[in-house]
């Protein structure tokens, strides 16, 4: 059966919550989440506060709204860097680069997104952050799949049910066995290096933190090399 068209209502209330959204990332953007203000937004769209809390009833939920939209456009980027490469190793590298790349040209929308309850899943928004978010986790999890598969570890046994759990949840794809793990892990690391980063905190010890996270995804690139030979 044919999709119904929206109707003039639906179709100025998507217009209006997009511009919202919009007004807010651009206060996210500017200033980071404490900045972000639904009395300021309704005054710069010549709204009544009233007349926007029916489109956002708190701010918490329009943050947790603006986090899923973070966690889909990082998704994108790691796909699109994904898709121009040839190789398997490559596409590991590419997915990693664009990561830290990303965040560096978006801190706010980093912040907000994977150092703020907002984006956890755990308020607002649950499901559908824990979807977008998923969405970046399958890029990486997918490129390193795709590079080989790492011998399954010796896991607590309460651990090794719940990334078996994790693994294929939601109508995912079961990935071989070591690939959650070894995914995990790695892309923890680069987390970390990705907040210290972006929060100063390497500054004074005046590492090159470039480097340093390229030196981490060729530690990456190694382990996968030394686990399974060449990954050409």
């Amino acid at each position: 059966m044919p999709e119904q068209e929206p109707t003039r209502r639906e179709r100025y209330r998507r217009q209006t919550v997009a511009e919202i959204k919009a007004a807010a990332m651009d206060q996210l953007r500017e200033g980071g989440a404490e900045t972000v203000s639904l009395n300021a937004i309704a005054r710069s769209m010549a709204m009544s506060a009233p007349a926007l809390y029916r489109y956002f009833a708190c701010r918490d939920e329009l943050l947790a709204d603006l986090a899923v939209d973070i966690h889909l456009a990082l998704a994108g980027a790691l796909e699109a860097a994904s898709a121009r490469e040839t190789s398997a190793s490559a596409r590991v590298g590419a997915v990693a680069n664009t990561y830290r790349d990303w965040a560096l040209a978006q801190p706010h929308a980093y912040h907000l997104a994977y150092e703020t309850t907002y984006g956890s899943a755990r308020d607002q928004a649950a499901d559908r952050i824990a979807s977008a978010a998923q969405r970046c986790m399958d890029v990486f999890l997918g490129v390193v799949a795709e590079a080989g598969e790492p011998p399954a570890p010796s896991l607590p046994a309460a651990l090794d049910r719940q990334i078996r759990c994790w693994n294929g949840g939601d109508g995912r794809r079961h990935l071989p066995r070591g690939v959650p793990h070894f995914g995990l892990v790695w892309w923890s690391r680069l987390h970390g290096l990705i907040s210290l980063e972006l929060g100063g905190h390497l500054t004074a010890t005046g590492i090159d933190t470039a480097v340093l996270y390229r030196t981490e995804i060729e530690a990456m690139m190694g382990s996968l090399r030394h686990r399974y030979g060449a990954t050409a």
